[in-house]
């Protein structure tokens, strides 16, 4: 069987710390379970306590000393679940929910503080903080860190921002190593590949000349190096930074919608470009050229693609050949100086690659810096439904929106419907309703489709309560025309305060996780062309499509359901009832495989409480109103629901292969869901791999009115 980390807080204050070298800039805060508690009310629950919904912002969490900071106030606890387990034991998920989110109101403050008050008692059982943080700042201090936990026997637990839904970046019992303060690159991180060596010359032994040599075959112009603490504001700020230097705008750079997202964890959970262009230029983990990463064995690497060739099926190269090398000065602070060869023990770096660029975050290793492709510039021009706002009344739009709805996915998704072509489409996404359109012009196709769109729709606006004028001032977008900006950034940019000038971050904190109850449904875009459901599934996170489906190196993790699919919406658990898993999931996904379980589940935002159906019978829903432990017994568990069977398989042999002693296992993610009994551990560790046996609504507009409502000040107040 394999030997776990076995350290406890008790073990750690005995612990020769003095032996772990870092850097003279690097900080090493030890402390008990109590003082982390404390800590984290003091410094982190104000943000949420003190202040309401909207006056909210992550910036003011993700530089607090102690670096506990989360995004969801509750992720600080065990599966974000903040509840006594001792006065609440076989609580089911049903019960957790309403004592959690339930407890909170259309502000997101506590009914009943009293409740909240015996969650943040610093002797609650349930807490998930570290012993001990680390803040490094050199690739030499994270190399140090996770030689002195393979030692000693410690887990290890990583955060950039702490955006992690499901809790997965903090974990009691563990060193964690916060990255928030780590050597910054993107601020000089922009480089021109205008001229590469020859493709068939040999590459540099530190890969340096990788990078551009792969954009240029990919056929961008350049690329962005960004450090492993570096967030998207920092590195779309780098990017804008570069392009006003230049004189006019030369790059555009594909990322998440939220400035204190990080590119790390947003990546290699698949990356959403719905507001960034991704339906031009394809999903997160399609950007990534090159990574830095220290291995659970310490050792500090460099890897990316070497080998590739064209593929007719996809718009960029295949990839058949990952190579890597190995950081043999990691103690070295002067990068120049550094010194990269062949490693000593022989690593599967295709498998590496292939694991990070969609197989989560946390659980791989520990990002020291990425570099990302950038693509030739198009300004933004951003349609809301907020153009219709100031002529059409509240009462009246609430009416207007299922039309609204059909219209973004026949856009995005069957263009010619609206007599739009595929390429005015894919210059397109959509948040939340909301268009992100890329290119000069890009907009005005989009708004001429809508008012054609809605002068057909006449009568049944007409039968629907809205008279003539109103109909002719939607179908004019109220004579507005879309706003433009120079790139995302310029349209994010918070204009004053504390954090002037950084890039704004959307939806603001929560108490509870986001996603508590809710599931990211991953809707295919046949089905929608297919089925009409836009009521029941209407957009959300509309950046599959176009390009995004065509944009793999086919040695990625991303699922099948992302290249596939049409929209994402962020739906109640509850929709996922019998009927669902009958009638709908089936002309869904192909269930005709029994070992196969479809994935389904989009990884980006997922939340701690979903699962699939049961094990032993794909028609039947997990109920709510089991505890989780019989959930994760029977039911298909979460990591099955997002890569399904067959990749979650690979993806589980590869984290044995890299991390045989599961330093990293954070909640949600590669291998946490393996059996954990010494019995279970030793038939698994035989290769006895459990197989799912034979298988034959209602929006949740919590959560994304609160994401649109976010998205909508961030783009139209500041």
């Amino acid at each position: 069987a394999l030997v776990a980390p076995t350290a406890t807080a008790a073990d750690w204050s005995g612990l020769p710390w003095d032996d772990l070298s870092l850097s003279s800039n690097a900080t090493l805060v030890h402390s008990d379970g109590s003082a982390q508690a404390a800590a984290y009310v003091n410094e982190c629950v104000p943000e949420f306590k003190n202040l309401t919904f909207m006056e909210r912002t992550h910036h003011n969490l993700v530089d607090q000393k102690s670096g506990l900071c989360m995004n969801q106030m509750a992720c600080a606890f065990e599966q974000c679940n903040p509840l006594n387990p001792t006065t609440h034991a076989d609580i089911t998920v049903e019960e957790r929910i309403a004592l959690g989110k339930g407890n909170m109101n259309d502000n997101d403050q506590p009914k009943n503080q009293t409740e909240v008050d015996g969650w943040l008692a610093t002797d609650n059982p349930a807490w998930n903080l570290p012993t001990t943080v680390l803040f490094p700042v050199t690739a030499g201090d994270v190399v140090g860190a996770i030689n002195f936990a393979k030692d000693h026997g410690l887990e290890v637990s990583v955060k950039n921002s702490g955006h992690s839904y499901t809790g997965a970046s903090s974990k009691k019992d563990t060193l964690h190593l916060n990255m928030n303060r780590f050597t910054p690159y993107a601020p000089t991180g922009v480089m021109d590949c205008d001229s590469t060596a020859d493709a068939d010359s040999a590459f540099q032994s530190d890969l340096s000349d990788q990078p551009c040599r792969l954009a240029k075959a990919r056929g961008k112009p350049g690329v962005l190096r960004v450090g492993g603490g570096e967030n998207f504001s920092e590195s779309y700020l780098a990017v804008k930074a570069f392009n006003e230097a230049n004189g006019s705008y030369k790059y555009n750079l594909l990322g998440g919608g939220a400035g204190t997202v990080s590119p790390m964890g947003w990546t290699f959970q698949g990356g959403l470009g719905s507001t960034t262009g991704g339906r031009i230029f394809g999903f997160g983990v399609d950007q990534v050229i090159r990574v830095d990463m220290v291995l659970p064995s310490g050792q500090h690497v460099r890897f990316g693609p070497t080998k590739w060739e064209d593929s007719e099926d996809f718009i960029v190269p295949k990839t058949t050949s990952v190579s890597g090398v190995c950081h043999q000065n990691p103690d070295e602070e002067d990068e120049s100086k550094w010194t990269w060869s062949d490693c000593d023990e022989d690593i599967n770096f295709d498998d590496v690659w292939f694991a990070v660029r969609g197989g989560g975050g946390g659980t791989w290793g520990v990002i020291t810096s990425m570099i990302l492709q950038l693509h030739e510039y198009h300004q933004l021009e951003s349609v809301n439904p907020v153009l219709l706002w100031d002529c059409i009344p509240f009462e009246t739009l609430l009416k207007f929106l299922p039309i609204f709805n059909k219209f973004v996915e026949l856009y995005l998704l069957n263009p010619s419907a609206v007599n739009v072509t595929e390429e005015d489409s894919r210059r397109c996404g959509a948040f939340a309703s909301q268009a992100f359109c890329y290119g000069k012009d890009s907009s005005k196709p989009y708004l001429a489709a809508f008012s054609s769109f809605i002068s057909d729709k006449n009568q049944t606006l007409i039968d629907m309560g809205l008279n003539v004028s109103l109909i002719n001032d939607a179908a004019s977008a109220c004579s507005n025309a879309a706003p433009i900006f120079d790139d995302y950034a310029s349209a994010i940019l918070i204009a004053e305060g504390p954090h002037q000038g950084k890039a704004l971050d959307g939806p603001p904190p929560t108490y509870m996780s986001t996603t508590e109850e809710d599931v990211n449904l991953i809707v295919p875009a046949k089905y929608y062309l297919e089925n009409d459901v836009t009521d029941k599934f209407p957009p959300f996170y509309s950046a599959f499509g176009g390009n995004a489906q065509y944009s793999s190196d086919q040695a990625d993790s991303l699922s099948a359901a992302h290249r596939s699919g049409g929209n994402m919406v962020i739906t109640s658990l509850t929709i996922l009832d019998e009927n669902f898993y009958t009638d709908v999931f089936p002309k869904m996904y192909d269930t005709s495989d029994p070992t196969n379980f479809p994935g389904f589940v989009g990884s980006n935002h997922g939340g701690p409480n979903m699962r699939g159906p049961l094990k032993d019978d794909w028609t039947k829903p997990c109920p709510l109103n089991w505890t989780t432990k019989e959930r994760d017994e029977k039911c298909i568990s979460l990591q099955e629901a997002i890569w399904g069977t067959k990749l979650l398989k690979r993806l589980e042999k590869i984290k044995e292969d890299i991390d045989p002693n599961y330093m990293f296992d954070c909640y949600g993610c590669i291998g946490n869901d393996r059996p954990k009994s010494k019995e279970d551990e030793s038939s698994d560790a035989e290769g006895e791999v459990e197989t799912t046996s034979d298988a034959s609504t209602t929006m949740s507009w919590k959560a994304s009115l609160l994401s649109l409502f976010a998205l909508v000040v961030t783009l139209f107040v500041y």
